[in-house]
C-alpha cells in the first residue's frame, strides 16, 4: 500500500504544469530611471487623478465630506513625486478649525504608529544595529531591576523573561510584551487600576511601575506581537546609550539632515496642520510624554515622502545597514506577510502566471484619534507611497489606496523597467575575430523577470545547453529532452571606470524549463539561491556576466567571468 502510495505521488508531480522560470529574490530588473518622462508614468497620472477624484472626492458613498487626505508616490530616482493628491474636506470650514483650510503637500499630520519609523531610523542613526541581540536589562536599569537572580522566568505567565528580551526583540515585536499598559477596567481595587496611560500619559516612574505589574503575553521570539511599549523601551535605552534625549536625536539625526522642515517629535504651529475640529478632541494637541516613540510625531506628505527617498537612497545609514533593515525578521501567519523592524511586509505579485514573481513591499500603518496614516517602501523598484488623511476617515481607506497605487503602478513599472533594460542591454554581442566563433543575443521579454539569453555560443559550443547540464548534473540520455534558459538578474555591483563609465554585474541562472512544476511539502523547483556560483573554472564562475558601460550609459561589451572572453555590442 505505501509503495501505492509513493507512485500515485510521483504521478501526481510528472503530470504538473511546466517549470516556471525562479529568479534570484528582489533582483528581477536594474531600476528604472527618469520615471516622470516615461509615458507609462504620464499615463498613470492621468487616470489617478480622474479615477481619485470620481472614485473618492465626489463619490457620495464615501462620506468624503467628512475627510481630508494626500497622497503621494515617490521614487528614489526623482526629488518631484510621480504622482501626487490631496482633498480637503468640503465641512472642515464648519469646524472652527485653528488648523489650515486646505491641505497640500506642506499640510502636517499626526503620524500615530509611523512614528516608529522614525524611532527605528533613529536607533540605527545613533547607534547602528551591532546590538540587536544585547539584552534589555544590560541598558535599562529599571529593568534590570525586576530581574529576580536565579529565578527561571523562561515560561512563566506572570512575569516577562527580561534578560531574554533583546534590543532587536523590541525592535521586531518579538520581545512577547504586552502592547500596552494603559488599559484596565473599571471594576477593580484602585491598586490594580493604572493610574496613567493616555489621559493623564504616564511619568518614567508611572511607566516602569505599570509594566513591574504586566504578564507577558508570549516568551520572546515566540511569536509577533505588537507593542508599543517596546518601542518606549528601545528609545529610552537609545537614551541611556548615548546619554542624549531622544527628541534630540530624531532632530540630530534625521529632520536637520533630511532638510524635513514640516516634521516635529512634539506639537507643532496649529497653522501648519490639518485640524478636523478641537485641537484636543482630534488628538492635534495630545502629547504622549515618554511614550511619544510609539506615536507622537507629526509631518507633511513631502516631508514623508522625503523619508521614503531617503530610506531608499540609504542616505542616513551605511548600504549594507539598510540592506539589513529592508529584510523579514520573522513569518505571520499570512504566507505572504512577515514582520520586520517595525515593518509589515509583504510580497505583491508580479503576475498571475507565476508565484516566483513579486515585490516585496515594506510598510508601516498608523493612527490616532482623527488621523490615519499609511507609509510603505519597494525596494526592488525604488518607489514607494505617502497616504495621510485627516477627520471622519473610513477604516480602511488608506490601506485601499495603497492597494490601488500598488495595482496601477507595479504593472506600469515593471514594464518600464522591461523596456529600459531592453534598450540598455538588448542586443547581439560578439567576438571581434569571427574565427573564434563565440556571440551571444540577449531580448527581454514578458514571460519572465531578467534579461534573457536567446543564443549563448562560446568558441563553437552552444552553452545553453551545457550550462544547463552541469549545473543540474544532466546525463547524456536526457540531453535531447533539456530545454535550456538562461536569465541574467542584476547584482547590485559595479565598478568605475577611469573613462568615466561602469563595469557592471550579474549573475545568470541556469534552469531545465523541460522539468515538471513542483511544489510539495519538501521538493520544490525554485531553489534557485543555492546555485549561484555552483560552476567554477579557474576561481571563476560561470553565471558571472559583466557588461561594460562607457560615459554616454552605452554598453559596448559583455564578459563571462569563467570563459574569459569579452563580446563586443555589434546590434
Amino acid at each position: 500500500m505505501r509503495l501505492i502510495r509513493v507512485i500515485s505521488l510521483f504521478a501526481i508531480i510528472r503530470g504538473a504544469h511546466a517549470k516556471q522560470n525562479c529568479p534570484l529574490y528582489g533582483l528581477g530588473y536594474p531600476n528604472p530611471t527618469n520615471l516622470l518622462a516615461q509615458a507609462g508614468i504620464q499615463t498613470v497620472r492621468t487616470l489617478l487623478d480622474s479615477a481619485f477624484t470620481e472614485n473618492i472626492d465626489n463619490a457620495n458613498q464615501t462620506g468624503s465630506e467628512r475627510f481630508s487626505y494626500s497622497v503621494e508616490v515617490f521614487s528614489a530616482d526623482e526629488e518631484e513625486p510621480l504622482w501626487s493628491h490631496h482633498w480637503t474636506a468640503p465641512n472642515l470650514k464648519t469646524l472652527n478649525s485653528t488648523g489650515v483650510s486646505e491641505v497640500d503637500g506642506d499640510t502636517v499630520y499626526r503620524l500615530g504608529s509611523v512614528t516608529k519609523i522614525f524611532t527605528i531610523l533613529t536607533f540605527l542613526a545613533e547607534a547602528g544595529d551591532s546590538m540587536w541581540n544585547e539584552p534589555i536589562t544590560k541598558y535599562i536599569p529599571e529593568i534590570k531591576a525586576l530581574v529576580t537572580t536565579g529565578v527561571d522566568n523562561s515560561h512563566s505567565i506572570s512575569t516577562p523573561d527580561w534578560d531574554a528580551i533583546t534590543i532587536g526583540a523590541l525592535a521586531s515585536q518579538m520581545s512577547g510584551l504586552a502592547r500596552d499598559s494603559s488599559i484596565g477596567f473599571p471594576i477593580l481595587g484602585k491598586e490594580e487600576i493604572p493610574p496613567c496611560g493616555n489621559r493623564p500619559v504616564c511619568t518614567r516612574t508611572q511607566f516602569f511601575e505599570g509594566i513591574s505589574k504586566l504578564s507577558p503575553s508570549f516568551s520572546s521570539f515566540a511569536t509577533p506581537a505588537y507593542s508599543d511599549i517596546g518601542y518606549t523601551l528601545l528609545a529610552l535605552a537609545l537614551e541611556q546609550m548615548t546619554g542624549k534625549y531622544f527628541g534630540t536625536m530624531v532632530q540630530d539625526k534625521i529632520i536637520k539632515p533630511l532638510g524635513l522642515n514640516h516634521t516635529f517629535y512634539t506639537t507643532p504651529k496649529d497653522s501648519l496642520g490639518i485640524i478636523p475640529g478641537g485641537r484636543y478632541l482630534t488628538n492635534w494637541a495630545f502629547n504622549m510624554g515618554n511614550e511619544s516613540p510609539t506615536g507622537n510625531m507629526y509631518t507633511s506628505p513631502s516631508d514623508l515622502s522625503r523619508l521614503g527617498r531617503a530610506i531608499l537612497r540609504s542616505s542616513l545609514l551605511p548600504p549594507a545597514m539598510t540592506r539589513r533593515w529592508l529584510k523579514p525578521v520573522t513569518f505571520s501567519s499570512d504566507p505572504r506577510s512577515a514582520v520586520g523592524m517595525p515593518w509589515g511586509v509583504r510580497q505583491l505579485p508580479l503576475s498571475n502566471d507565476s508565484p516566483y514573481q513579486f515585490a516585496t513591499t515594506f510598510n508601516k500603518a498608523g493612527s490616532l484619534g482623527k488621523y490615519s496614516v499609511f507609509f510603505a517602501v519597494i525596494p526592488d523598484f525604488n518607489i514607494g507611497f505617502s497616504i495621510l488623511a485627516a477627520g471622519d476617515v473610513p477604516a480602511g481607506l488608506a490601506t485601499s489606496i495603497a492597494d490601488s497605487l500598488s495595482n496601477t503602478y507595479l504593472p506600469t513599472i515593471v514594464n518600464t523597467a522591461r523596456i529600459q533594460a531592453n534598450q540598455v542591454y538588448g542586443g547581439t554581442y560578439k567576438n571581434s575575430d569571427a574565427a573564434v566563433n563565440s556571440s551571444l543575443s540577449i531580448v527581454v521579454d514578458r514571460q519572465a523577470p531578467g534579461l534573457s539569453l536567446s543564443s549563448w555560443i562560446s568558441n563553437g559550443t552552444n552553452m545553453m545547453w551545457y550550462s544547463v547540464a552541469l549545473s543540474q548534473n544532466v546525463t547524456r540520455d536526457y540531453w535531447n529532452k533539456i530545454r535550456p534558459s538562461t536569465r541574467l538578474y542584476p547584482t547590485g555591483l559595479w565598478d568605475a571606470t577611469s573613462d568615466g563609465g561602469k563595469r557592471v554585474a550579474f549573475k545568470a541562472v541556469f534552469e531545465d524549463l523541460s522539468l515538471a512544476s513542483i511544489s510539495q511539502p519538501f521538493t520544490t523547483d525554485c531553489s534557485t539561491w543555492v546555485t549561484v556560483s555552483g560552476i567554477m573554472y579557474g576561481s571563476k564562475p560561470l553565471d558571472q556576466f559583466i557588461f561594460n558601460i562607457n560615459a554616454a550609459g552605452n554598453v559596448t561589451s559583455v564578459e563571462n567571468g569563467a570563459l574569459r572572453n569579452r563580446l563586443d555590442k555589434v546590434v
